[in-house]
């Protein structure tokens, strides 16, 4: 048996100082996200953002690569980088942005995928909330789903069409084009608005837009992929209309790593952790916990049933994500594992202050109608993250998350698997004191794990975004750090 093993703490993506930018003029990074690669490469995910540490604003989407057990890192790595309205009337929120990426591999293929929410100009989701619009992101025509587009005093949307090209309500093609799929690394020219060969603007932007259209103020999914070991990156692909129903009013990722099942019927199956509220109660009652997924090594994308779908409440109550209205019962960003059995098990943030777990035995298609509450486990309604693992034939589940109070001290856990495939917690161990908010969690070699969270001393801002590695010894030593 060797050492229990916790390594140091490294900065793979450093904040600014003292309420200030860095040298490279980000002021925070947030999300994070982790991939093991086929080929031993740790690939970690993250929100740059430019201004603030706020949902909304300049934030990018971007990636560091390691290819020794994550001691080095390389050079930062933009996935998209959206442009910013120079006149935007309030500089806080001045561009169009990515936020809260997903990585995950298909095995079979070796791309990697980086799934991830996309909004226009605006305050993200409060400001859907705020300003809230009824029009549809999509219509529909034999069969394929078209962006729509929106005119001032006009209500019937014009649709961007096969190469970008603008269709007026009627059916006509105009002397608009919308760039839509970039040629060029970080695809800052996406949304660009042509008329004939003259830019005119940018259908992203909101306040003061030199273009005549622009798209609604909800979320848009997006997918890119790397086939090179995360080293390049395709242009987004806008994967929205494949898995957001016109009654989701918010419909966005659930941040840190995705995964592949590896048995059963669905084995091969991608699956995505998502969220979605309803339009009657958004996020005061209506944050459901699903999953997207792909049968098809990421050409397709499908959205599974809500765990809120049919479940049935400690006093009896049946609810539905579509119109639910019960603040206790919802449940957001979530990470998703799959046992041997071929069962999926959900690992849910939720306002109950403990571990929330739901079941799926159809490859996150459905859950079972009851959640499972661990309370062993805290949970300080903040992201969290897991992973399945074998240890000497025994099937474990690892999960790290805030023990709290609030987003402080971070926690290593580990439950044995039960046959019955019911988990027995066996040991919980703190592994960053202190500030600790969303992290994501990989297994890096037989025994080995590695973790990148968000963490802060002072004078950083928040957030940096820490690795540190630890060995199984660590995880069933049962000395408290």
């Amino acid at each position: 048996m060797s050492k229990p093993n916790l390594s140091r703490g490294i900065n793979v993506f450093e904040s600014g100082i003292n309420n200030e930018k860095n040298e490279d003029g980000i002021k925070s990074y947030r999300i994070p996200a982790l991939l093991y690669t086929n080929k031993g490469t740790i690939i970690a995910g993250a929100d740059q953002r430019h201004d603030h540490h706020y949902d909304w604003g300049n934030i990018d989407m971007v990636v560091r690569r390691s290819e020794d057990q994550g001691k080095t890192w390389g050079p930062i790595i933009k996935l998209v980088d959206l442009k910013e309205n120079e006149q935007a009337q309030n500089k806080d929120y001045n561009a169009a942005y990515n936020i809260d990426m997903a990585l995950v591999q298909d095995p079979v293929t070796d791309r990697i995928f980086a799934l991830y929410d996309m909004f226009g100009e605006e305050r993200g989701v409060f400001g859907m909330l705020e300003t809230p619009e009824k029009m549809k992101q999509y219509t529909k025509i034999n069969g394929q789903s078209y962006l729509n587009l929106y005119k001032d005093q006009e209500e019937a949307p014009y649709t961007v069409r096969e190469q970008g090209k603008v269709y007026s309500p009627e059916g006509l093609e105009t002397d608009y084009q919308v760039i839509v799929n970039s040629t060029t690394s970080p695809y800052r020219d996406l949304g660009d608005i042509y008329r004939g060969n003259e830019l005119i603007g940018n259908i992203y932007f909101r306040t003061n837009s030199s273009s005549p259209f622009r798209i609604t103020n909800k979320i848009y999914l997006w997918e890119s992929h790397s086939d090179d070991d995360g080293i390049t990156w395709s242009t987004p692909k806008d994967i929205t209309a494949q898995v957001k129903e016109d009654w989701m009013q918010f419909y966005g990722i659930g941040p840190g790593t995705g995964i592949v099942l590896h048995a059963g019927p669905y084995k091969g199956r991608i699956v995505i952790p998502t969220y979605s509220t309803n339009h009657e109660n958004e996020l005061d009652g209506s944050q459901s916990a699903r999953v997207i997924y792909s049968d098809d090594h990421g050409e397709t994308w499908h959205s599974g049933n809500a765990v809120n779908d049919g479940r049935i409440l400690d006093d009896g109550s049946v609810i539905h994500s579509s119109t639910m209205n019960h603040k206790e019962a919802q449940n957001t960003e979530s990470t998703v594992i799959q046992l041997n059995s071929g069962v999926i098990k959900y690992f849910m943030r939720n306002l109950t202050g403990k571990l929330q777990v739901a079941t799926s035995y159809d490859g996150g298609l459905t859950w079972d109608k009851t959640v499972e509450t661990y309370k062993e486990v805290n949970d300080v309604y903040v992201q969290l993250s897991s992973i399945q693992t074998v240890q000497d034939g025994q099937e474990y589940v690892v999960l790290t998350n805030a023990n709290g109070p609030k987003r402080v001290n971070g926690y290593v856990r580990l439950a044995r698997v039960e046959k019955d495939n019911s988990l027995t917690w066996i040991n919980h161990k703190l592994i960053q004191e202190g500030k600790f908010a969303y992290n994501a969690l990989q297994q890096i070699g037989e025994d080995r794990f590695g973790i990148l969270y968000e963490h802060a001393v002072d004078p950083y801002n928040e957030y940096c975004l820490v690795f540190k590695s630890f060995n199984w010894d660590f995880l069933i030593d049962m000395k408290k750090e």
